[in-house]
């Protein structure tokens, strides 16, 4: 049996039935290694037990997606092997640019949220407020969850790629930080963020050992860090980590930290263009050069 496991964390937002999603995501990385490195998809094809989801959102949300809502935006995704001209205008369009220089202001000065954000952007808000103030216990028990598959995923000092979209980057690096002051889980894990807003001050304020010094801010069991950051994101504004967490370097607390910032993420659904969707990050070639490197390393 393969000894490496690949667990991935969701972002916000209500998730199809987690088999179904599963089987979905795993699906669009094998597509998107396909087109990179056979040798290693072919490998991963033979061994699906490797990767495996961390359901969080259902312990959140109520309500359960629709498959049928993604359904026609995986088949284009999965059919197209790299961005259409129409996808990368959009992406790069002015008024995406111009959102972005908003919500960053709206970081920087809280108060021009009101002003500013759309309403989708405020019950984005919420729901990340919810998670962050840990109401009603809710943190605590999605942290138990992801906690407790990813010490599952390590057991036996078996080498594992955590990746995490969205706000389950927050919610892995919360889990990280806690692991690490217990003494418990893995060693060391890689780590791989797909549209993470772990570098906006809203969230980095508010994560777990925010207000510690030194060493004892930071998770110490991270070996490598490679931050995804699509063309167009208004959820991973501030795209870059390597500066914010320059200090895990200087203390010696992980090896490296890469950002990947020129890519397209081209998941086109019901409402257009999605450049921060999970399915087109995991599609990508450079999601997929992250994972057949982390997977040659972790030779068994």
């Amino acid at each position: 049996m393969n000894q490496r496991r690949i667990l991935y964390v969701p972002g916000m937002k209500p998730k199809p039935p987690a088999e179904w999603h599963e089987r979905m995501l795993l699906r669009c990385l094998l597509t998107g290694l396909r087109r990179t490195d056979p040798v290693v998809a072919a490998e991963l094809e033979t061994a699906r037990e490797v990767f495996s989801l961390v359901p969080w959102p259902h312990l959140f949300y109520t309500e359960v997606k629709d498959t049928a809502i993604d359904a026609p935006g995986l088949d284009r995704l999965l059919a197209l092997p790299a961005p259409e001209a129409r996808d990368i205008e959009e992406a790069r369009h002015w008024q995406k640019q111009l959102a972005r220089f908003a919500y960053l202001a709206c970081d920087a000065l809280p108060w021009l949220t009101r002003w500013i954000a759309d309403p989708n952007v405020k019950a984005t808000l919420q729901d990340s407020l919810r998670y962050l103030e840990n109401r009603d216990g809710i943190a605590a028990r999605i942290r138990e969850l992801v906690a407790e598959a990813l010490q599952a995923a390590a057991e036996g000092g078996r080498p594992v790629l955590l990746i995490a979209h969205s706000l389950g980057s927050v919610i892995a690096w919360d889990v990280l930080w806690s692991l690490s002051r217990q003494r418990s889980g893995p060693a060391a894990v890689d780590f791989l963020t797909l549209g993470s807003p772990l570098g906006l001050n809203f969230f980095r304020h508010r994560l777990l050992g925010a207000r510690a010094e030194g060493r004892a801010r930071y998770p110490d069991n991270i070996r490598h860090w490679i931050n995804l950051s699509a063309i167009g994101e208004l959820t991973a504004l501030d795209r870059r980590f390597a500066d914010d967490y320059a200090p895990m370097l200087r203390l010696g607390l992980l090896d490296s930290i890469t950002d990947e910032t020129e890519l397209y993420n081209y998941f086109r659904g019901a409402e257009g263009l999605n450049v921060h969707k999970c399915y087109g990050y995991l599609v990508n070639p450079h999601t997929a050069a992250a994972v057949a490197d982390w997977w040659r390393r972790a030779q068994d």
